[in-house]
């Protein structure tokens, strides 16, 4: 019999009372209950409790079915569970309400899907916490995700500034009392302490599912108590911090915007894009680095100027020194976004964080960090206290880190670094420790290029620094990886005069420049090199400088500017009396003018051979003479090139003492056999051609000479097409192009597709 029937007053009853009364009236476990019902153990175990004071409708029929109700039980029970629903949120107005959505809004596609696809996914609300440095635009990433993910579930938007980098930010407390109310709850209705008010807000957002924005969060301690649990909302957190203590949680870092989504938030915001101001765009939007507050500031200003152009704004922020200055507008300033998170830091994170400034390059590692933090070569013991201070600066988005492990600044961050570096520490302070950095880091240069100069062929046997540089391998890396700090020192160097490292660094160097022929900067090394030879007054210096710096200019296609340089250094070379710098001196002059004028090359390499054999330079000896070769081969005469190349093969097989030498003599051995092979196939000497072909580029393998390899391969490919061995040539062809692409020659990358379409097209026809 219904209670309606036998009249009974049930006023006063909640869900969780009635629920429990019915089922025990109908005798059910609540295992009984659940199976009848489809409806879980633990949740029904749950409503019982009064962990949910208004069920859905759905599960209300569904346990209304399972219990076998009439219609009077049914309609008394959904009732019940309705009172307990919360009432529409529009009833306490102001409460959580999300800042405007900006209009401009642009790009961030990839992040607004990873989003909705987290949205979508799970029984429990997933959080999602959204990190960067001050002006990423993370809070406006929140917004635009949370309006787009709210509308397309029907779902409402609460949003609560925790104000994590103020003085006093939002406590948990009051955080959790603007969140009841805004799920209507009565001020007489909300617990006082923090754990009773979060028990509260996880029931009424379950039952009334949002997504959530926790703007600008401190810390973890201060985010935990605002986390839902069950139900089908999203939160979205957003922290300067990475908040590594919070389990359980989605990371997004929010990156900078693509240089094409830069360019269109300032067109959206000066609106006249496409005419005479928008002129300039491009480099107006590459100023700002893609972060979207300075885009945001200066696209405003751009605005409020009619008689500017892009292009005019553009150039007065060229000046890194007035950049900061610069991108204001009214009371947006892009200097007080960064200061906010640098007053956070500790007084040692300060400390490095503006010293930072002085790293040359775009990147840096713990031990050059170390170096500035402490103002001196570092111990091991100093790169675990450093790695700790980059951590800190790290977790609040001054610093990123790369999947390898090293740090760097936005430009804009390293700018407002600077301006600390100059207004905390006095130029005395900057001297010591730029010397230091640059002191420190062509120190450990010169060490890991010895490596590759035969007469050492490794580090210096006292070497103590903690930079690992025990074998060539992680010597070559490492001078690879900081090759923008170390050459920046250089420059540094040049600059400040200490013109003795500059040229011992250059010097050190001059062997490796045959491991790294694509580093685009080895024009410019040998350029400050020899000048700073020049001031020493070292004439064989100046003269070394100077055919290596022919040596680069060539490898960048200046001709006359290597032959020019190459014959004043033989100039300078015979005036001091050094026969050996005035034998590489013609050497390089030869190897220069024979691309334009074979003929005209030969009497430098014949005055260079004689030179050689004089001073019985071993190396110079091999390299001659297979230069003279190369020149016949220009000149038609491969038959006198083939005589050439086997003299100085033979001497290449018999180098000096030493495993560095042999290292040497496979180079040349590679080079040899290259030539020889070029000049067999000239006389349709194939099979001999061929042979040397292989015998080059298991040389150039053994020895790691990538780039080398794969142009042998090249050449092998093109004989075998020669010969109709099609599939044979294609086949080579191909391991041609995976050495070009880990060498990163991309030009004969491109050559050699283009080769392979070709036979393609061909042989298919």
């Amino acid at each position: 019999m219904d209670m309606a029937d036998r009249g009974e007053d049930h006023r006063g009853t909640t869900f969780a009372a009635e629920l429990r009364r019915l089922r025990q009236r109908e005798r059910l476990t609540l295992e009984a209950l659940a199976e009848s019902s489809g409806v879980s153990v633990r949740a029904i175990g749950g409503l019982e409790r009064g962990h949910s004071l208004g069920p859905q409708r759905r599960t209300v029929t569904a346990l209304a079915d399972g219990l076998g109700l009439g219609e009077a039980d049914r309609v008394r029970l959904e009732q019940l569970a309705e009172a307990g629903r919360p009432r529409p949120v529009t009833a306490p107005a102001g409460w959580c309400v999300p800042p405007r959505e900006l209009p401009d809004f642009a790009g961030r596609e990839t992040e607004l899907a990873r989003l909705a696809t987290l949205a979508a996914a799970g029984s429990e609300v997933p959080v999602s916490v959204l990190s960067g440095p001050g002006g990423i635009g993370k809070t406006t990433l929140a917004v635009r995700a949370a309006r787009l993910i709210a509308d397309s579930r029907g779902l409402d938007v609460f949003y609560v500034n925790l104000r994590g980098l103020d003085p006093d930010p939002l406590a948990a407390h009051a955080a959790l009392f603007r969140l009841l109310k805004a799920l209507a709850v009565a001020d007489r209705d909300i617990h006082d302490e923090v754990d009773g008010r979060a028990g509260q807000f996880r029931t009424l957002f379950e039952q009334h599912p949002a997504v959530l924005i926790l703007d600008n969060a401190r810390d973890e301690e201060q985010v935990r108590p605002l986390l839902p649990g069950a139900g089908a909302g999203l939160v979205l957190v957003t922290s300067r911090r990475l908040l590594t203590g919070l389990e359980g949680v989605h990371r997004l870092p929010v990156p900078t915007l693509e240089a094409a989504e830069g360019r269109r938030l300032l067109a959206s915001i000066i609106g006249d894009a496409d005419g005479p101001r928008g002129e300039g765009l491009d480099e107006l939007a590459a100023v700002c680095g893609g972060l979207p507050l300075a885009l945001r500031i200066v696209g405003n200003r751009l605005a409020t100027r009619p008689a500017w152009t892009a292009g005019e704004l553009a150039n007065r922020l060229a000046d890194s020194g007035r950049r900061l200055e610069q991108i204001r507008a009214g009371d947006l300033q892009i200097t007080a976004a960064f200061r906010m998170s640098y007053d956070q830091l500790s007084m040692a994170a300060r400390c490095l964080c503006r010293r930072l400034a002085l790293v040359p390059g775009p990147d840096f590692d713990v031990a050059l960090a170390s170096v500035l933090g402490g103002a001196r070569p570092p111990r091991a013991a100093d790169l675990l206290d450093t790695e700790d201070v980059l951590e800190e600066l790290h977790e609040l988005g001054l610093l990123s880190q790369s999947d390898d492990g090293r740090y760097g600044f936005h430009d804009l961050i390293r700018l407002f670094a600077a301006e600390r570096l100059a207004a905390e520490e006095d130029p005395a302070e900057r001297a010591v420790l730029t010397r230091t950095a640059v002191a420190w880091l062509l120190e450990v240069t010169a060490a890991a290029g010895l490596w590759f100069d035969p007469d050492h062929g490794a580090a210096p046997a006292h070497w103590r620094h903690p930079v690992d540089l025990s074998t060539s391998e992680v010597a070559e890396a490492w001078l690879r990886a900081e090759s923008e700090n170390w050459f920046g020192a250089v420059r540094v160097a040049a600059t400040e005069g200490w013109d003795r490292l500059v040229v011992d660094t250059a010097d050190a160097l001059h062997w490796f420049s045959n491991q790294w022929m694509l580093w685009p900067h080895w024009q410019e090394l040998f350029t400050l090199s020899a000048a700073a030879a020049q001031r020493v007054g070292d004439p064989v210096a100046q003269a070394t400088q100077l055919y290596n710096l022919s040596w680069a200019t060539a490898q960048n296609g200046d001709t006359e500017q290597a032959v020019a340089s190459a014959l004043e250094a033989a100039r300078i070379a015979e005036q001091a009396g050094a026969a050996r710098q005035r034998a590489w001196a013609l050497h390089f002059a030869a190897r220069a003018r024979m691309t334009t004028d074979p003929a005209a090359s030969l009497p430098y390499s014949e005055q260079a051979e004689q030179l050689f054999a004089q001073v019985d330079d071993w190396t110079g000896r091999t390299t001659v003479l297979m230069s003279v070769a190369v020149t016949l081969l220009g000149l038609g005469e491969p038959g006198a090139a083939i005589e050439k190349l086997r003299a100085g093969i033979e001497i290449a097989r018999r180098p000096p003492a030493g495993e560095a030498w042999q290292t040497v003599a496979d180079v040349l051995l590679t080079s040899g056999h290259f030539y020889l092979a070029t000049a067999h196939q000239a006389v349709q000497q194939y099979d001999l051609a061929e042979s040397a072909y292989r015998t080059a580029a298991d040389n150039a393998g053994r020895t790691g000479m990538t780039l080398h390899q794969g142009r042998v391969q090249l050449k092998l490919a093109q004989l075998q097409h020669q010969q109709g061995r099609l599939a044979e040539a294609a086949s080579t062809l191909e391991a041609a192009r995976e050495l070009f692409t880990a060498a990163d020659a991309t030009a004969e990358i491109a050559a050699t597709e283009e080769l392979l379409k070709a036979w393609s097209g061909t042989d298919g026809g």
